[in-house]
Order: structure tokens, then C-alpha cells, then sequence
């Protein structure tokens, strides 16, 4: 196993890592209550009654933006076996300095072996490395397992989005949360 940077990606070796998705049985319900004085969020985990599924489908356009950000210098891939088994898509923030996580993912074959958590670590170490203050992500309410899995690893909720993918009240079952890790 090797972690290395990235200074190119084909579409070839990106599509190789598989689909990009997840099911989960869980999700953070956002619960609010607004007062004339006060406003309360909270995110209480709750299990669902069938299964949540998304399957993320790069189109040509994402994968271009992806290209893009890995020429910025800051993305990481870890390889195994000589193939690349998972990577991380970087992009620094510099209004607020810090390096952001667009995409992050661990090929099916090479999951539950420590391969994203050592990417992970890798990935805020190099921020710490480079001056940036803190690693941010963006990931969705359904998914439990990777908000589990960036909280163990030290991030927290910073911030969360109630109508990022849709209009509140129109059925969708996604909000985003925002994560972060600071480098100091």
C-alpha cells in the first residue's frame, strides 16, 4: 500500500474505483423549533423502514472538475496491488483557508482494511503540512456509516444545509451536514 499525490486522473482509473454510492438503514433527522427568541436544530439518528439507496453516477463534467482540482496539487490516491484503490479530491479554500474534500472513495474491494482511514489521515496531514487550518467535507444526512466514520476519525458537524438538494417539505430525504477537521 502506497499513498501518493495525484497529478493526473483519467476517466479510466476513476470509473476503475466502481459506482459511487452507499444504502443505509439509518439517518440524522433534522428536528427544528423556532421561537421569536431562539431557533434549536437538532440531528437525532433514526432508523428508516426500507432502505436508502443512492448511487452517484460522475458524469463527463464532474470528472473534468475532478481533473482540475488533482493539476491544483492538494488530491491524494492510496494504491494497492497496483491499482488504485481509493482516492481523495481536493480543493483549497483560500478565502477561508482551508482544503476541501470534493470527493472521497474506497473501491469496494479494499473497504473495512484501514485503507480510508490511513487516505484520511494523510489527506489533513498534508493541509497541516501546507498552512491550511482545518479540512472541510460535505456529506448527507443518510449516510450514517461515512458521518460515523469522519467523526471517528476526528471531524465534527459544523454545519448543516436543510434544502441543498431540495426545497424542504417536497419529500426529500436528504440535508447536508458539514464536517471539519482542524490541522493544529
Amino acid at each position: 500500500m502506497e499513498i501518493k499525490r495525484l497529478t493526473a486522473l483519467s476517466g479510466e482509473e476513476f470509473h476503475e474505483l466502481g459506482v459511487f454510492g452507499y444504502t443505509s438503514m439509518q439517518k440524522y433527522e433534522a428536528i427544528t423549533e423556532e421561537t421569536k427568541d431562539a431557533f434549536h436544530l437538532r440531528l437525532s439518528l433514526v432508523q428508516l423502514k426500507a432502505p436508502f439507496i443512492k448511487q452517484e453516477l460522475n458524469n463527463d463534467e464532474d470528472i473534468e472538475n475532478y481533473r482540475k482540482m488533482v493539476k491544483l496539487g492538494h488530491s491524494l490516491g492510496l494504491y494497492a496491488d497496483g491499482r488504485l484503490a481509493a482516492l481523495a479530491i481536493t480543493e483549497p479554500q483560500t478565502w477561508n483557508n482551508t482544503l476541501m474534500i470534493w470527493h472521497f472513495q474506497v473501491h469496494e474491494g479494499y473497504r473495512r482494511r484501514g485503507f480510508g482511514r490511513q487516505l484520511l489521515g494523510e489527506v489533513v496531514e498534508l493541509a497541516r503540512r501546507r498552512g491550511f487550518r482545518a479540512v472541510t467535507l460535505e456529506t448527507q444526512n443518510t449516510n450514517s456509516a461515512a458521518i460515523r466514520f469522519y467523526r471517528q476519525c476526528g471531524f465534527t458537524i459544523e454545519g448543516i444545509d436543510l434544502s441543498l438538494y431540495a426545497n424542504r417539505g417536497t419529500g426529500s430525504e436528504e440535508i447536508a451536514l458539514f464536517m471539519r477537521k482542524n490541522t493544529t
